[in-house]
């Protein structure tokens, strides 16, 4: 890898620009032919698990946020469209795959495959780096499908929605009470802002409109049930609604969402 074919820092911490300079090499190493194992700038943005070649939904998400930055080095939109090329009839996108055997990669503690829904926020950004409105107006159908079967399974009467807190990624922190968690249903009100903002780029009033008004409807159940006025923290909540008083990493996820 030539560091000059990637953008250049200017920092007064000569370390800084040292680890910026290195991550590109890093990620070389990790972008990978799944059909043979080798390495190659064509294929996907890969880190091995447990010596299998496992493809993470927001790893690849967050992923595409620094390698839009490659000069064309890599394809910010390889993983997100492998996800996007295993949707199901029903608009499911698990969160792992073995790419291998592109077949879902099974957890007992999350059986639906979640993971945080940000391909909106993910495809928003791509554009204001390419300017490539094609690409969000054939991608749409895709991230309708998807919201729309997070919506239909997983959102509760209470207009919130209720899924296992690993989908989040988040295991190390202590949530097992946890039914709503915050972190989840803030991503939905991030996804549906962005799917708003696709929808005024495409000039399409009506997905515009359906999915603010969802954002907003989303902001007003977290900020009138997730928040606690005394402690000033965002929580989530157990299967009776009730608030779980552990502070956690996830009670910032509103302030991304602008709640």
């Amino acid at each position: 890898m030539n560091k000059h074919d990637f953008p250049q820092i200017h920092f007064y911490d000569q370390d800084f620009v040292d680890i910026y300079n290195k991550t590109w090499s890093w990620v070389s190493s990790f972008w990978i032919d799944p059909a043979t194992g080798e390495q190659a700038n064509d294929g996907l943005f890969i880190y091995p698990e447990n010596g299998k070649m496992i493809i993470n939904q927001f790893e690849s998400i967050f992923s595409s946020f620094f390698l839009v930055y490659s000069n064309r080095n890599f394809d910010a939109c390889n993983n997100l469209d492998y996800f996007y090329a295993r949707q199901e009839a029903d608009g499911a996108i698990r969160n792992r795959y073995d790419v291998s055997t592109n077949e879902p990669v099974a957890d007992r503690k999350n059986p639906n495959g979640l993971d945080l829904p940000l391909f909106a926020w993910a495809e928003f950004n791509l554009y204001h780096k390419s300017a490539n409105k094609r690409r969000i107006k054939e991608v749409m159908p895709t991230l309708l499908k998807y919201m729309n079967w997070i919506d239909t399974n997983f959102k509760k009467d209470n207009g919130l929605y209720a899924v296992p807190a690993s989908a989040s990624g988040m295991t190390n922190s202590p949530r097992k009470d946890a039914v709503y968690p915050v972190d989840f249903n803030a991503c939905m009100a991030i996804n549906a802002s962005y799917m708003s903002a696709l929808g005024d780029i495409l000039n399409d009033k009506d997905l515009s409109f359906q999915y603010r008004k969802m954002y907003f409807s989303i902001k007003t159940r977290i900020n009138s049930l997730m928040w606690d006025n005394d402690t000033k923290f965002y929580y989530d909540l157990d299967k009776g609604q009730n608030r779980l008083k552990t502070k956690t990493i996830a009670g910032f996820w509103p302030m991304l969402a602008e709640i």
